[in-house]
Formats: structure tokens, C-alpha cells, sequence
């Protein structure tokens, strides 16, 4: 069960209007860090992104309108090195020496630094054709000694070893480790430079590399030598000796977590700590001497600094189980060890030919080493010759070969907290990781206390990063006791786009958060209508994309839902189905009766629903759309309650109480020159003057109508009111009409028609007419369709009716028709004219409706290039340049207000630092210009007041680049 006790530090959080929240995004990153987003893409990884417009509707309520999904495939490019070189080279990488008759190896790394998998062909030429033999064996584990007896290939004398097969390396600094054995001729002599060897690599994909990096190559050097000859490998491994003083080595695993920041300092003799907090490794150094004689060795390990020496714990297999002294006295017999810092000095007094000794110690894995490798491989430095007599572990001299380098893999430590964001104090201590049930006596509950039936409300988050690596966040909706229809959506704070799947895995998430980062997020929930009630709660679940067993949860919670911030009724308690909630009805409430010249009386009731105190300003308009125009001549002024049409005017920005109702009067007066008009609609709006609590501009519209007589009048009928509606393809919309009979004498028979124009029947636009018998608005089961002519139509009568409009499927989204309906009455006495009205249907889709387009920008110069924009997908290699288009449209009939599109640079890619020329355009919006806003990881186009007229649109393009 989901618990649903409040907790007082989260309640009553009010969210900022939506442009405040896109315009303060150049205040904050999104994903804590830009250099989160750094990271070059792999080969074929779609890159997209999906923008938002959100805006207020006629009724005030916010809304939020998500464009098409965009996206780009990234192409495959390549790029390699062998060893430290990108291009063929005469660079000498490794010089060993060795007897006659010895084998020597040389260690070698090809680097895929490419962004995707690609093979490689390796070959190992002698420069002289000395060997008796050269050979390629794998060294998987980088110990710099052959992992089999099995070789990729073998040669001898001048021929090329060519590595069968070539090597597949995946791409983002894939490794192929290998050795190279030179066997020395048993018949060789001389002292010093022996032979060279050429090793050369090229890609498999020519295509996709970039000279010179088409082909590497380096050299190894191989010296004959008479005397002592020394090599020397470096490997994280089980050593073969004792370790100080008996006892167990610790693990020697070669790849692991780095240690916890409450790692404490510790030395073998006061004891390793055995926890979570520190992680060791054991280095072993294997030196053999291949010459023909006995010789002084000397070796110096200088540690990376994500490594540290565990002071006393060095053992030489010349003593097993006995600690070498780190200072300058207490080593064994026959060896001469000390530490300085992190760098490991020793000089073996003599080591004999064909004779293998080891040094081996243990090293602290540092909290602060980075991830991977960077910070944890290094090779030692030794002498290949006799070193000279003076050299000693405190004056240890210049040692000019090397080994093979030796890493610990640091893996990441993951780890999620998703927390409620009431304030900015909130941090992931507040809340409670890996659980999916929210704790609520921490930072785990977010209140909303009101929505309204048919809007949105937005939860904030924080969604906090507490392992040791970049790492994304899957976001959704574990449970809810929200009205069945209500959809939940994830979008990013500041850009206010929709959060997307940035891995591929099906499920949004938050984008790469670095290690130790935090992101704040909003879950909006979409409320069906009609859904008034509460208490509602959603528990938002967050699972780390790299770690799976890493959750956490927080909890939402909507106190109440209602149906309108503000309610406007012609009495205080509303009539039910007419002016009560949301409106305006289709159906006028009161109809009062006037004569020309004369005003007539409506009384108002505004009833504050919000939780705030709010102040209000009044208009009439004869349509829906506001501001709309009153007939001709007419004229609505609004007056205290109880008023009369003489009185003054109330002043602009009425006040009402929280939850409480206030009442006003609208005078509404006809021209002199009035002719006689029955039912003429009169709509009333009401409207806030600042943002309600929920963020948007509270506003309810109400139906009233006026009838005008006239005795002058003695024969006349009239048809009412035109309308205006809208409809999806493929989908009807009905309108009420009243023929009335307003003059002095009784109308004869008459017919009832509604037609489109020509053209639009030709496309499949049809209508029909009914009458309404129930006076309801809508077509019943019991309404008549009208197939013929009708009796006649009595003084004062009316008859009401109703148009049922279809529009055909393929109809296209801001295309309208305008239906005509007439009444013929067909007597030739009394004959009271054909008065008609007129039904506007517009097509949508929604009343915002959000276009995305994409274009390549090969040369990064913030112009598209051709074709231009559209939808499709786009194939880019990194560095090359993405120009988006964002188009928002107001496809409904009537204005929307406060519009701002917002969106968020995908994954893998940055602003680029040439942007279009127009990045922020609008037509038909009017109030305060609309501006481009860049963030470090999402953009906006919008202003803090605007009003978009039916047809107006906003425009928003921007370029980004894949990172190289």
C-alpha cells in the first residue's frame, strides 16, 4: 500500500510560470554538468530528441503539446593507434636485449579510439632478416609474456609474420594486446644492435579513416649482448612467494571499485582494512637474466596516482614471507629496496644467468582514482645491462627500458536517490536509496494541493547520482490512484522538453548524470476531465540504466482536483448542465427581453475557487473568442450588484476571497436602431489578472442571450446564432440553432436546409438537420431528422435545431468549411423572408499542434543544408552539425496565450558555436517579444506575455554538433 501521510516541508510548492522555469536554464545545467554530454557517440547510436510548447488555453489552463520525435543515426568513423603513434613512424617503442639463441618479447597495444568496431591487419617485418624466428602471440591479460604457446603467426629470416586472423576491435578505445618474440640466432655474436623490427597495422574499413591514420607502424629494437641481459614483466597476480610475514595476500584482482572516500590509511603491519571502504591489489615484477653472465639489475616503479604502496608490504622471492625495509635499512641479503613517495626503487647485488626472480607488494586502490584506466597503469623502468657499481636503490640512476604497462580496471560504484524537491536545500541525504516504497519521513513526498479536471500538474525531483560514475536514470510510474485516463509524462527542468530514452532501452530517463551530480526533473500528470476529486498519489520509481539493482522511489500527491479555478453563474448557485464548471455552455442560461435602446440587467456570480485571493477583470464578446466584438452598436458595461444600467462602472481588478463568491451586474444595451432579433448569444468571460496556484491565468466563460422586440415589426422570423466549432478528420460536430418567429403575424409552412460550398461536398464534407425535440443542444434518439416541409411557425414560437457537420477523413488540420442554414418558408402568405445563420467548422488536430525538423549542417555554419528541413532521419558523423526546427501553431479557433516551445539537446552533442540567424521568430503574437533563451543543455523561445492568434505560430531553430 502506498503510504499517504503528508509531511509539512513538502507541501504547498509552487512551481514558477512555464517561461520563468526556460528562461532560468542559462542558471543551472540540466545534467549537473556540461561535460556529462562530452563523450563521443559509438557507431549507429540514434541521437534525438522531442520538443514541447507549453502555453494557456482559452480557459486559462495550462497545457503542454509535444512535437514528433527527430532522429539522427551517427555514423561509424575510424581512427586507431598502435602503441603511442597514429601514422607509420621510425619510432623505437621497445629496445630489448638477449643472448645468442635467447627470445626476447616485446609488448605491444593497438587502441580502437574509433567509435566503433572495425578489424585490424597486423604484420612484423625484420628490418634485416637476423631472426631465426619471429612470432605474435596474444597477452590478453597485458602481463607482457604470450597468454598460450599458440602464435598468430610465425616467420623467419626476412619474411613477414602477417597475424592471422586480422583483429576485430570494438570502438571508444577498444584494446588488442599482443607480444612479438624474437628468437636471437644461436650463432650470433657481437655486442650491441642486433636487428630492427617494422610492426604495422591497418584497418579492415579504409574508408572511414583519415590520412595519415590510415596505417601505424613502430619499431622494436633487439641488441646482442654478452654480458647479464635483463627483461622484466609487470602483472597483477597471485605471487608464488609468502607475503610479509605468513599469513594471505589479498586478492590480486586485476579490475574492481576503487576504495570509498572512509578509506582510512593503512601499512601491512597495522592490517589491511577487510571492508567495503579500501580495495587492494597485489603487482608482481618478474625479472630474468637471458645473457651469458652474472650482473647487477636495477628496477624503479614510480605508481600512478590512482595507486598508493602499502608500506611494509614488498616480499623478493629471494626471501619469502620476509618484508623488505621501504627506508634505507632491513632488507634481506642480496637486495637493496626503498621507497620514497610513491615511486619503488630496487638493486639486485647479482643475478645469474637463465635465473627468474620477483618483487611483489600490495597497492591501495585510491578513492580518487578515475575510472577505467587512466590513473592505474604504469610500467616500471630497469636496466636491460649490467647496471654500474655505483647504482644503488637510493641513487638509482637513469633506467631506460621499459615493461609492459600494468592496469587495474576501476569499475564504477553505482548508486540513485530520487528525492522530493520542495526547496533547494534538498540533497540525496534527504531522501532514502534502494527501496521501491517512498520513505516519508524523509525527502520522499511532493504535494500539489489543486489541479483542474482537464489541465496538468507537475510534481518536481530531484534525481541525485551518489555512485562513483556517470550513470542515467529510468523514470516511471510504479503505481497511482489517479481517475483512470490520466497520462504521466517526465520532463526536464529548465527546457521543459519531454525526457526521452537516451539508451535504447524502451523507458525515458534522466540523460547522463555525472558522478556525484543531480538533475531536477517534473512528472506531469495529465488529468482527464471531469476527474474532480482527491486525494490522488503516483510513486515515481528510479532504476539506474548500469546497475539495474539500484532503485529508489518518491511519492506525488494532488489534494484535490476541481473543475474550474474561477466559476461564473447568473446565480450563486449555478444552474446544473449550463453554467455550473467550465464554459461556455452551448445553450444560453437567461435570455432576458429588451426593446431597442433599451438595456436589460444580467446578474453575475464569480466564485474563487483557487486557494489564493485573486483579482478579476470582465469582458462580453458575441462569440467564443476573446476579445471578441459585440454586435454592432451594442454595448455591455458592468456595474456593482443590484445595479442598474445607470450606474458607475466597477473598477478593473474585482477582488474575491479564496473559495469564496462574489456579485456583479452586466448591463447590456441594444441600438436604437435595432431590429427585432430573438436569442441573440451574449458570452461573458471572466479572468484573473495575475497566475493562479496552479500556474495558469484562472477564466471561465458563460452563455446568455438577448432577444430585441420590436411592434413596429409585423412580419419576420430569425435564425440563430452563427457558430463557431471545431472537429477532427473524420469526425462530426453538432450546433444549435432557434428559428423564432419575431413578428406579429404567424410564418407559413417553411423548409430547413444546411449546406457546404461545392467544393467541399466534392471532398466528402455532408451535414444533416434535426429538430431538436428535448431542446437539449445534442442529437437524442428521440429528434426528428428534417426530410421535408414543416407546419407553420406561430407568433412567437421558436423551434430549435440542430446541425450535424461531418468532415471527411483525409481533411487536412486548419482547414475549415463554413456551413450556411436557411430557413425558405415557402407560403406565399404570410411568407416571413429566409433568415439563415452560419456553422464555422475548423479541422485540428489539437489546438497547439508542435512541429520538429532536422537538417545536416555538414560545415557547422548554422545554415541547413539541402534539401532543407523535414522529418526524416539523418545519418552524421561526430563533429559534423545538426540544424533543428521547431514549429508550434495555433490550429484552433481561438487565441492562446503565454506560449514558450522549449527543447533539449540530445545526448552526445552540444550547441554549436554558429548558430542560425533566426533562432526565435513569431507571427501572429502579440504582448512581450518572444526571445531565444541557449542553455548548456536545452534551448527555449518564448516570453514571459504573449497572446497567439488562431493561424500564429512560433518558431524555434537552434544547430547542435556531435561531439567529435
Amino acid at each position: 500500500m502506498i503510504p499517504t501521510q503528508p509531511t509539512p516541508r513538502a507541501s504547498g510548492f509552487k512551481p514558477s510560470a512555464p517561461w520563468a522555469g526556460a528562461a532560468a536554464l542559462t542558471l543551472g545545467f540540466l545534467f549537473g554538468s556540461p561535460a556529462a554530454l562530452a563523450a563521443s557517440p559509438p557507431a549507429n547510436a540514434v541521437i534525438g530528441n522531442q520538443a514541447s510548447a507549453s502555453y494557456a488555453d482559452a480557459a486559462g489552463t495550462t497545457q503542454v503539446a509535444t512535437s514528433n520525435l527527430v532522429q539522427t543515426t551517427v555514423l561509424q568513423v575510424g581512427s586507431f593507434t598502435l602503441d603511442s603513434v597514429d601514422r607509420v613512424t621510425t619510432t623505437v617503442v621497445n629496445s630489448k636485449s638477449g643472448a645468442a639463441g635467447a627470445t626476447v618479447y616485446a609488448p605491444h597495444v593497438l587502441t580502437n579510439t574509433g567509435n566503433g568496431v572495425d578489424t585490424f591487419a597486423l604484420t612484423v617485418k625484420a628490418d634485416a632478416g637476423k631472426f631465426s624466428r619471429v612470432e605474435v602471440f596474444a597477452d590478453a591479460d597485458g602481463n607482457g609474456m604470450p597468454d598460450s604457446t599458440t602464435a598468430l603467426c610465425t616467420a623467419t629470416g626476412a619474411n613477414v609474420c602477417t597475424v592471422t586472423p586480422v583483429q576485430s576491435v570494438p570502438g571508444n578505445n577498444g584494446a588488442f594486446r599482443f607480444v612479438v618474440a624474437y628468437t636471437i640466432p644461436g650463432s650470433a655474436i657481437g655486442n650491441g644492435s642486433f636487428d630492427t623490427a617494422t610492426i604495422t597495422a591497418t584497418p579492415g574499413t579504409l574508408g572511414l579513416y583519415t590520412a595519415p591514420n590510415t596505417s601505424a607502424a613502430d619499431k622494436d629494437e633487439v641488441k646482442l649482448a654478452t654480458d647479464a641481459v635483463f627483461n622484466v614483466t609487470k602483472a597483477i597476480g597471485a605471487p608464488s612467494i609468502l607475503p610479509p610475514g605468513g599469513g594471505a595476500w589479498p586478492t590480486p584482482s586485476g579490475s574492481g571499485p576503487r576504495s570509498a572516500a572512509a578509506c582510512t590509511t593503512t601499512s601491512w603491519t597495522t592490517g589491511l582494512a577487510s571492508n567495503d571502504n579500501c580495495q587492494y591489489s597485489v603487482y608482481t615484477l618478474t625479472f630474468n637474466n637471458t645473457g651469458g653472465a652474472p650482473g647487477k639489475f636495477a628496477l624503479s616503479d614510480q605508481l600512478p596516482p590512482g595507486l598508493t604502496y602499502v608500506t611494509g608490504s614488498a616480499v623478493w622471492s629471494g626471501a619469502s614471507g620476509m618484508a623488505l625495509g621501504d627506508g634505507a635499512a632491513g632488507d634481506p641479503s642480496g637486495i637493496d629496496f626503498q621507497v620514497t613517495g610513491n615511486t619503488l626503487n630496487a638493486v639486485v647485488a647479482s643475478l645469474n644467468p637463465n635465473v627468474t626472480q620477483t618483487l611483489s607488494f600490495v597497492v591501495l586502490v585510491n578513492s580518487t582514482a578515475a575510472i577505467g584506466t587512466s590513473t592505474t597503469a604504469n610500467v616500471a623502468r630497469y636496466n636491460a645491462e649490467n647496471a654500474p657499481a655505483g647504482v644503488t636503490a637510493a641513487l638509482i640512476g637513469t633506467v631506460g627500458s621499459t615493461t609492459n604497462p600494468a592496469a587495474y580496471t576501476v569499475l564504477a560504484r553505482f548508486g540513485i536517490v530520487v528525492g522530493s524537491n520542495p526547496s533547494t536545500s534538498a540533497t540525496a541525504l534527504d531522501a532514502v536509496a534502494g527501496t521501491p516504497n517512498p520513505d516519508l519521513t524523509k525527502e520522499d513526498l511532493t504535494k500539489r494541493q489543486l489541479a483542474v479536471a482537464g489541465g496538468s500538474v507537475r510534481f518536481p525531483q530531484t534525481v541525485f547520482n551518489t555512485g562513483g560514475a556517470t550513470d542515467a536514470v529510468n523514470l516511471s510510474i510504479s503505481a497511482n490512484t489517479f481517475p483512470s485516463g490520466t497520462s504521466f509524462q517526465f520532463f526536464a527542468v529548465g527546457s521543459g522538453a519531454p525526457l526521452l530514452d537516451t539508451n535504447g532501452d524502451g523507458v525515458p530517463d534522466t540523460g547522463p548524470i555525472p558522478a556525484g551530480g543531480s538533475i531536477k526533473i517534473e512528472m506531469q500528470a495529465q488529468l482527464p476531465p471531469g476527474s474532480v476529486g482527491g486525494v490522488y498519489t503516483a510513486t515515481v520509481l528510479g532504476r539506474s540504466v548500469n546497475d539495474n539493482t539500484k532503485i529508489d522511489a518518491t511519492l506525488d500527491q494532488l489534494d484535490k482536483v476541481i473543475d474550474t479555478l474561477v466559476d461564473l453563474t447568473n446565480t450563486s448557485a449555478g444552474t446544473v448542465g449550463s453554467d455550473i464548471g467550465a464554459g461556455p455552455s452551448p445553450l444560453p442560461t437567461q435570455t432576458r427581453e429588451t426593446s431597442p435602446g433599451t438595456g436589460t440587467v444580467f446578474a453575475l456570480f464569480v466564485k474563487n475557487n483557487d486557494l489564493t485571493p485573486a483579482t478579476y477583470n470582465f469582458a462580453a464578446s458575441q462569440t467564443t473568442g476573446f476579445p471578441g466584438t459585440l454586435p454592432a452598436g451594442w454595448t455591455v458595461k458592468f456595474v456593482p450588484a443590484g445595479g442598474t444600467c445607470a450606474s458607475a462602472a466597477i473598477a478593473a481588478d474585482f477582488p474575491v476571497a479564496p473559495n469564496a463568491q462574489a456579485e456583479i451586474a452586466a448591463c447590456v444595451t441594444p441600438p436604437s436602431t435595432q431590429a427585432a432579433v430573438a436569442g441573440l448569444k451574449i458570452y461573458f468571460k471572466v479572468q484573473s489578472t495575475a497566475v493562479a496556484s496552479t500556474g495558469g491565468i484562472a477564466s471561465d466563460v458563460k452563455t446568455d442571450a438577448v432577444t430585441v422586440t420590436s411592434t413596429a415589426l409585423q412580419l419576420g422570423a430569425s435564425l440563430t446564432p452563427n457558430n463557431n466549432g471545431q472537429v477532427a478528420p473524420g469526425g462530426t460536430v453538432v450546433y444549435a440553432h432557434t428559428l423564432t418567429n419575431i413578428g406579429a403575424q404567424s410564418c407559413g409552412a417553411y423548409t430547413l436546409t444546411a449546406t457546404v460550398p461545392g467544393a467541399d461536398a466534392t471532398q466528402g464534407w455532408t451535414t444533416s438537420v434535426y429538430l431538436d425535440v428535448n431542446g437539449d443542444g445534442q442529437i437524442d434518439a428521440g429528434d426528428t431528422p428534417v426530410n421535408g416541409p414543416l407546419a407553420s411557425l406561430p407568433v412567437g414560437a421558436a423551434q430549435k435545431l440542430l446541425v450535424r457537420v461531418f468532415a471527411p477523413g483525409g481533411v487536412n488540420a486548419g482547414v475549415s468549411s463554413t456551413t450556411t442554414v436557411t430557413a425558405t418558408f415557402t407560403d406565399p402568405a404570410p411568407n416571413c423572408g429566409t433568415p439563415s445563420a452560419t456553422d464555422i467548422t475548423a479541422v485540428i488536430t489539437g489546438q497547439i499542434r508542435v512541429l520538429k525538423t532536422q537538417a545536416a549542417d555538414i560545415a557547422c555554419d548554422g545554415v541547413a543544408d539541402a534539401p532543407g528541413f523535414a522529418a526524416t532521419s539523418l545519418q552524421m558523423k561526430p563533429g559534423q552539425c545538426i540544424v533543428y526546427q521547431v514549429v508550434a501553431t495555433n490550429e484552433g479557433i481561438v487565441q492562446v496565450s503565454n506560449i514558450a516551445i522549449n527543447d533539449a539537446l540530445p545526448a552526445y552533442t552540444t550547441l554549436s558555436a554558429k548558430q542560425p540567424a533566426l533562432q526565435c521568430e513569431a507571427t501572429g503574437v502579440s504582448g512581450t517579444a518572444l526571445a531565444f533563451v541557449p542553455g548548456a543543455t536545452a534551448v527555449s523561445c518564448g516570453s514571459a506575455a504573449n497572446t497567439v492568434a488562431p493561424g500564429g505560430k512560433v518558431t524555434l531553430t537552434f544547430a547542435v554538433q556531435i561531439n567529435p
